[in-house]
């Protein structure tokens, strides 16, 4: 899921009832995606940096 989707899907509920909670599940889905992300991709660039040191 790209984050244009999930944003325009959210903005789409906001819209229809006039509440930013669907903004804001948005978000948090984000986060909980790229979150995870990130520290997987921090860790490989670590393994790969002290493997290429040797």
């Amino acid at each position: 899921v790209a984050m244009p989707d999930l944003l325009k899907q959210a903005t789409q509920a906001q819209a229809l009832e006039a509440n930013p909670t669907p903004l804001i599940v948005a978000a948090l889905m984000y986060l909980a995606i790229l979150w995870p992300l990130v520290y997987l991709v921090g860790r490989m660039e670590k393994r790969y940096r002290n493997e290429a040191s040797r």
